[in-house]
């Protein structure tokens, strides 16, 4: 499984390094590690965390290997390997902001991008509504995926949250193929062999709030105010 490939990839960054903290709400899910770098995902309620009450103080690589079982348990790994995904060098904002193309497709849970760049663009929505012709826009439920041609593809990383992503990728056609949003991880070498082409992600700029913010509750709406997006073509 490509998290699987993501963690190995990923190990040596997770040595040494524990969990100071992790917290599940009801949006997200974050974790702070030993060297002081948070880490965001979404948090996916399906399932049972197997070290619920045992985290605080884990070695950050232990936690990570334990917990892939279900979705809820992968919510905690994600966060973890987002607090380790640095990426080297990175623009301020969204890759969409310098492509344009005739089809954008997206997946994930109520994706929605800003963009004028493209003539059309179609959501595969993983809570799975009914089908919406909004105009130049049709959402339609992630369970209807067969196939897909795109001229650019938006996985966001809920999906590896879900499980989704190796689905997607045996379904679809994309000239340009991107990685997004706030579960996402930086591990170039296994991304580039999967085809992505950029990696999408945010950083926090104030740790604390936003750590407190998932913790309470908060939405994505309120999060928003303690995080900006960063991408880098790998």
């Amino acid at each position: 499984m490509i998290l699987d490939e993501i963690i190995n990839e990923l190990r040596f960054a997770l040595k040494g390094k524990k969990i100071t903290n992790s917290c599940i709400g009801v949006a997200f899910t974050a974790s702070l590690l030993s060297d002081g770098n948070l880490g965001i995902s979404h948090t996916i309620l399906d399932g049972e965390n197997s070290m619920s009450g045992e985290i605080m103080g884990k070695e950050a690589e232990e936690v990570v290997e334990k917990l892939t079982s279900n979705p809820l348990e992968r919510s905690v790994a994600l966060s973890v390997l987002n607090a380790i995904s640095v990426l080297p060098t990175f623009e301020r904002g969204d890759p969409l902001d310098v492509m344009e193309g005739n089809k954008l497709c997206l997946f994930g849970y109520s994706p929605m991008v800003e963009t004028n760049k493209f003539s059309s663009i179609i959501i595969y929505d993983f809570r799975n509504p009914e089908t919406q012709n909004l105009g130049k826009v049709i959402v339609k439920p992630y369970s209807s995926l067969t196939s897909e041609t795109c001229n650019t593809a938006v996985i966001f990383a809920s999906a590896l949250v879900a499980g989704y992503t190796e689905s997607i990728l045996k379904r679809i056609s994309a000239d340009h193929l991107i990685l997004s949003g706030i579960s996402s991880v930086y591990a170039p070498s296994t991304l580039r062999n999967y085809g992505f082409e950029y990696v999408s992600k945010v950083e926090t700029v104030d740790k604390f709030r936003a750590f407190r913010t998932v913790c309470e509750g908060g939405s994505g709406r309120q999060l928003a105010k303690y995080i900006y997006k960063i991408y880098t073509k790998l």
